[in-house]
Protein backbone atom coordinates (compact mmCIF):
# COMPACT_ATOMS: atom_id res chain seq x y z
CA UNK A 1 0.00 0.00 0.00
CA UNK A 2 1.33 3.16 -0.69
CA UNK A 3 1.14 6.32 1.72
CA UNK A 4 -1.26 3.88 3.84
CA UNK A 5 -4.14 5.04 1.05
CA UNK A 6 -4.00 3.02 -1.75
CA UNK A 7 -3.30 -0.33 -2.90
CA UNK A 8 -0.95 -1.28 -5.97
CA UNK A 9 -3.76 -4.20 -6.48
CA UNK A 10 -7.02 -2.88 -5.75
CA UNK A 11 -8.06 -6.78 -5.06
CA UNK A 12 -6.98 -6.41 -1.29
CA UNK A 13 -9.12 -3.24 -0.88
CA UNK A 14 -11.76 -6.33 -2.18
CA UNK A 15 -13.45 -8.42 0.49
CA UNK A 16 -15.28 -10.90 -1.85
CA UNK A 17 -15.21 -11.91 -6.02
CA UNK A 18 -12.51 -9.96 -6.11
CA UNK A 19 -11.50 -11.03 -9.90
CA UNK A 20 -15.30 -10.47 -11.08
CA UNK A 21 -14.81 -9.15 -14.43
CA UNK A 22 -17.21 -5.54 -13.35
CA UNK A 23 -14.51 -4.87 -10.96
CA UNK A 24 -12.22 -5.36 -13.53
CA UNK A 25 -13.92 -3.06 -15.91
CA UNK A 26 -13.92 -0.48 -13.42
CA UNK A 27 -10.63 -0.44 -12.35
CA UNK A 28 -9.23 -0.18 -16.07
CA UNK A 29 -11.98 3.07 -16.34
CA UNK A 30 -11.66 5.01 -13.22
CA UNK A 31 -7.51 5.60 -12.05
CA UNK A 32 -5.38 8.02 -10.55
CA UNK A 33 -3.36 10.10 -12.83
CA UNK A 34 -0.38 12.44 -13.19
CA UNK A 35 -2.22 16.01 -12.30
CA UNK A 36 0.79 17.48 -9.50
CA UNK A 37 -1.11 16.20 -6.74
CA UNK A 38 -1.65 13.01 -7.02
CA UNK A 39 1.05 11.46 -9.73
CA UNK A 40 2.64 8.65 -6.96
CA UNK A 41 -0.50 6.73 -7.36
CA UNK A 42 -0.86 7.60 -11.02
CA UNK A 43 -1.97 4.11 -12.88
CA UNK A 44 -3.43 2.65 -9.41
CA UNK A 45 -6.95 2.11 -9.51
CA UNK A 46 -9.30 4.38 -7.32
CA UNK A 47 -10.80 0.90 -6.20
CA UNK A 48 -7.65 0.19 -4.18
CA UNK A 49 -8.08 3.85 -2.39
CA UNK A 50 -9.39 2.80 1.13
CA UNK A 51 -11.45 6.05 0.88
CA UNK A 52 -13.08 4.35 -2.04
CA UNK A 53 -16.76 4.62 -2.32
CA UNK A 54 -17.22 2.31 -4.41
CA UNK A 55 -14.89 -0.37 -3.14
CA UNK A 56 -17.17 -0.55 -0.05
CA UNK A 57 -20.44 -0.23 -2.05
CA UNK A 58 -18.97 -3.59 -3.78
CA UNK A 59 -17.96 -5.06 -0.36
CA UNK A 60 -21.64 -4.39 0.65
CA UNK A 61 -24.03 -5.10 -1.92
CA UNK A 62 -22.18 -7.91 -3.63
CA UNK A 63 -21.84 -9.56 -0.37
CA UNK A 64 -25.78 -9.38 0.00
CA UNK A 65 -26.26 -10.50 -3.01
CA UNK A 66 -24.10 -13.73 -3.33
CA UNK A 67 -25.76 -14.38 0.27
CA UNK A 68 -28.80 -13.62 -0.74
CA UNK A 69 -30.26 -11.68 2.06
CA UNK A 70 -30.62 -8.06 1.72
CA UNK A 71 -32.30 -8.09 5.14
CA UNK A 72 -29.89 -5.34 6.71
CA UNK A 73 -30.47 -3.17 3.21
CA UNK A 74 -34.24 -3.42 3.70
CA UNK A 75 -33.93 -2.70 7.23
CA UNK A 76 -31.91 0.42 6.56
CA UNK A 77 -34.23 1.89 3.69
CA UNK A 78 -37.21 0.33 5.25
CA UNK A 79 -38.71 -1.38 2.32
CA UNK A 80 -38.81 -4.86 1.84
CA UNK A 81 -37.27 -5.59 -1.10
CA UNK A 82 -39.00 -8.95 -2.91
CA UNK A 83 -36.92 -10.88 -5.57
CA UNK A 84 -34.55 -7.78 -5.96
CA UNK A 85 -32.61 -7.52 -9.70
CA UNK A 86 -29.63 -5.06 -8.57
CA UNK A 87 -26.90 -4.03 -10.60
CA UNK A 88 -23.87 -1.80 -9.76
CA UNK A 89 -22.84 1.33 -11.87
CA UNK A 90 -25.35 0.37 -14.16
CA UNK A 91 -23.78 -3.50 -14.86
CA UNK A 92 -25.11 -6.28 -14.33
CA UNK A 93 -23.01 -9.52 -12.36
CA UNK A 94 -26.21 -12.06 -12.54
CA UNK A 95 -28.58 -13.24 -15.45
CA UNK A 96 -31.53 -11.97 -13.83
CA UNK A 97 -30.14 -8.72 -13.81
CA UNK A 98 -29.28 -8.59 -17.58
CA UNK A 99 -32.40 -7.32 -18.98
CA UNK A 100 -32.28 -4.79 -16.52
CA UNK A 101 -28.94 -3.38 -17.35
CA UNK A 102 -30.23 -3.21 -20.83
CA UNK A 103 -33.72 -1.31 -19.94
CA UNK A 104 -31.17 1.01 -17.47
CA UNK A 105 -28.37 1.31 -20.02
CA UNK A 106 -30.53 2.27 -23.28
CA UNK A 107 -32.86 4.97 -20.77
CA UNK A 108 -29.75 6.74 -19.83
CA UNK A 109 -27.79 6.75 -23.62
CA UNK A 110 -31.08 8.17 -24.93
CA UNK A 111 -30.86 11.03 -22.92
CA UNK A 112 -27.43 11.94 -21.68
CA UNK A 113 -25.76 10.03 -24.67
CA UNK A 114 -26.81 12.41 -26.94
CA UNK A 115 -24.49 15.13 -25.94
CA UNK A 116 -20.59 15.00 -24.85
CA UNK A 117 -19.42 14.31 -21.70
CA UNK A 118 -19.74 11.23 -18.81
CA UNK A 119 -23.58 9.92 -18.65
CA UNK A 120 -24.85 9.32 -15.49
CA UNK A 121 -24.13 6.46 -13.45
CA UNK A 122 -25.78 5.61 -10.51
CA UNK A 123 -23.86 3.40 -7.91
CA UNK A 124 -26.58 0.61 -7.26
CA UNK A 125 -30.08 0.40 -8.77
CA UNK A 126 -32.41 -2.38 -7.61
CA UNK A 127 -35.54 -3.29 -8.96
CA UNK A 128 -37.89 -5.22 -7.20
CA UNK A 129 -41.71 -6.88 -7.07
CA UNK A 130 -43.05 -3.27 -6.56
CA UNK A 131 -39.88 -0.37 -6.47
CA UNK A 132 -37.22 0.78 -8.71
CA UNK A 133 -34.94 2.29 -6.53
CA UNK A 134 -31.79 4.45 -7.11
CA UNK A 135 -28.70 4.38 -4.38
CA UNK A 136 -26.08 7.21 -4.48
CA UNK A 137 -23.44 6.64 -2.46
CA UNK A 138 -20.83 8.78 -0.62
CA UNK A 139 -18.19 7.81 1.94
CA UNK A 140 -15.75 10.97 2.41
CA UNK A 141 -13.57 11.56 5.36
CA UNK A 142 -14.52 11.18 8.73
CA UNK A 143 -15.37 14.52 10.30
CA UNK A 144 -14.05 16.34 6.61
CA UNK A 145 -16.89 18.03 4.16
CA UNK A 146 -16.81 16.11 1.21
CA UNK A 147 -14.05 17.12 -1.95
CA UNK A 148 -16.63 15.30 -4.25
CA UNK A 149 -20.78 15.52 -2.78
CA UNK A 150 -23.05 16.44 -5.62
CA UNK A 151 -21.45 19.04 -7.61
CA UNK A 152 -20.92 19.13 -11.00
CA UNK A 153 -17.63 18.64 -11.85
CA UNK A 154 -15.58 22.12 -12.52
CA UNK A 155 -16.13 23.82 -16.23
CA UNK A 156 -18.69 21.11 -17.28
CA UNK A 157 -21.56 21.62 -19.50
CA UNK A 158 -23.27 18.65 -18.27
CA UNK A 159 -26.31 21.15 -16.00
CA UNK A 160 -27.08 23.19 -18.91
CA UNK A 161 -27.32 20.72 -22.04
CA UNK A 162 -29.47 18.04 -20.30
CA UNK A 163 -31.71 20.80 -18.34
CA UNK A 164 -34.72 20.72 -20.78
CA UNK A 165 -33.91 16.73 -20.42
CA UNK A 166 -34.11 16.72 -16.58
CA UNK A 167 -37.07 19.48 -15.68
CA UNK A 168 -40.39 17.65 -17.19
CA UNK A 169 -42.98 16.32 -16.45
CA UNK A 170 -43.29 18.21 -13.00
CA UNK A 171 -40.93 16.10 -11.33
CA UNK A 172 -38.83 19.02 -9.74
CA UNK A 173 -40.60 22.60 -8.35
CA UNK A 174 -37.48 24.17 -8.52
CA UNK A 175 -33.77 24.38 -9.53
CA UNK A 176 -31.86 26.06 -6.78
CA UNK A 177 -28.74 24.11 -6.41
CA UNK A 178 -29.11 22.86 -9.71
CA UNK A 179 -25.85 24.05 -11.41
CA UNK A 180 -23.72 23.93 -8.16
CA UNK A 181 -24.06 22.00 -5.00
CA UNK A 182 -26.78 19.80 -5.86
CA UNK A 183 -26.49 18.47 -9.31
CA UNK A 184 -25.86 15.10 -9.37
CA UNK A 185 -29.32 14.82 -6.80
CA UNK A 186 -31.26 16.20 -9.70
CA UNK A 187 -30.31 13.92 -12.06
CA UNK A 188 -30.15 10.88 -9.87
CA UNK A 189 -33.80 11.62 -9.34
CA UNK A 190 -34.74 12.40 -12.92
CA UNK A 191 -33.55 9.08 -13.80
CA UNK A 192 -35.14 7.01 -10.56
CA UNK A 193 -38.29 7.91 -11.87
CA UNK A 194 -38.26 8.35 -15.46
CA UNK A 195 -37.28 4.21 -15.07
CA UNK A 196 -39.28 3.47 -12.25
CA UNK A 197 -42.22 4.87 -15.09
CA UNK A 198 -40.86 2.55 -17.76
CA UNK A 199 -41.09 -0.34 -15.56
CA UNK A 200 -44.60 0.66 -13.68
CA UNK A 201 -42.90 0.73 -10.33
CA UNK A 202 -42.48 2.95 -7.57
CA UNK A 203 -39.99 5.37 -8.01
CA UNK A 204 -37.51 5.79 -4.83
CA UNK A 205 -33.91 7.53 -4.17
CA UNK A 206 -31.70 6.59 -1.44
CA UNK A 207 -28.55 8.55 -0.60
CA UNK A 208 -25.97 6.49 1.62
CA UNK A 209 -23.81 8.90 3.34
CA UNK A 210 -21.38 9.31 6.23
CA UNK A 211 -22.96 10.44 9.45
CA UNK A 212 -19.28 12.01 10.87
CA UNK A 213 -19.88 14.90 8.00
CA UNK A 214 -23.53 15.20 7.64
CA UNK A 215 -23.27 18.48 9.91
CA UNK A 216 -20.32 19.83 8.82
CA UNK A 217 -20.34 22.95 7.07
CA UNK A 218 -17.79 24.55 4.64
CA UNK A 219 -17.24 28.29 4.26
CA UNK A 220 -20.45 28.90 2.56
CA UNK A 221 -22.12 27.79 5.95
CA UNK A 222 -23.70 25.34 3.90
CA UNK A 223 -23.39 21.59 4.76
CA UNK A 224 -24.62 18.01 3.57
CA UNK A 225 -27.62 17.95 5.27
CA UNK A 226 -28.68 21.51 4.57
CA UNK A 227 -27.84 20.91 0.89
CA UNK A 228 -29.91 17.33 0.98
CA UNK A 229 -32.58 19.55 2.87
CA UNK A 230 -33.10 22.39 0.27
CA UNK A 231 -32.89 19.80 -2.90
CA UNK A 232 -35.55 17.68 -1.26
CA UNK A 233 -38.54 20.37 -0.65
CA UNK A 234 -37.93 21.24 -4.32
CA UNK A 235 -39.05 17.37 -5.68
CA UNK A 236 -42.35 16.42 -6.52
CA UNK A 237 -43.16 13.50 -3.79
CA UNK A 238 -45.87 12.27 -4.96
CA UNK A 239 -43.57 11.30 -7.90
CA UNK A 240 -40.77 9.58 -6.29
CA UNK A 241 -39.80 8.88 -2.50
CA UNK A 242 -36.41 10.26 -1.14
CA UNK A 243 -34.50 8.89 1.83
CA UNK A 244 -31.35 9.65 3.34
CA UNK A 245 -29.44 7.07 5.39
CA UNK A 246 -26.01 6.13 6.55
CA UNK A 247 -23.64 3.77 6.40
CA UNK A 248 -22.99 3.78 10.50
CA UNK A 249 -26.60 2.54 10.82
CA UNK A 250 -26.16 -0.90 8.70
CA UNK A 251 -26.70 -3.73 10.89
CA UNK A 252 -25.19 -6.52 9.06
CA UNK A 253 -25.32 -10.49 10.32
CA UNK A 254 -22.26 -11.17 8.78
CA UNK A 255 -19.82 -10.75 10.85
CA UNK A 256 -17.02 -9.80 8.96
CA UNK A 257 -18.64 -7.59 7.03
CA UNK A 258 -20.65 -6.10 9.72
CA UNK A 259 -16.85 -5.52 11.28
CA UNK A 260 -15.52 -4.16 8.28
CA UNK A 261 -17.91 -1.49 7.86
CA UNK A 262 -18.35 -1.17 11.53
CA UNK A 263 -14.36 -0.49 12.01
CA UNK A 264 -13.26 1.41 8.40
CA UNK A 265 -11.52 4.31 8.84
CA UNK A 266 -14.21 6.69 6.97
CA UNK A 267 -17.01 5.82 9.33
CA UNK A 268 -15.44 5.85 12.90
CA UNK A 269 -17.72 7.94 14.92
Amino acid sequence: MINNNVYKDYRDNILIDKDNPVLAFKANRDRYFKNGKQDIYAGLAHLGSINSEDAITWNLIRSLSLSKDFSSLENLIDLKLSNPKVLLWTLSFDEESNELQYIVGSTIREIDGKHKGQITEPDIVIESDSHFIVIECKLGETNKFPNHLWESATNSNGPKTREKDYFKDQLFTGSSGYDSDSYQLFRMVFYANEIANKLYKKALFVSLTNKTWWDKKKRDSSSPCSIWDNFKKQVNQEKIDLKNVFWQDLKIQDKDLNSYIKNHRCLKI
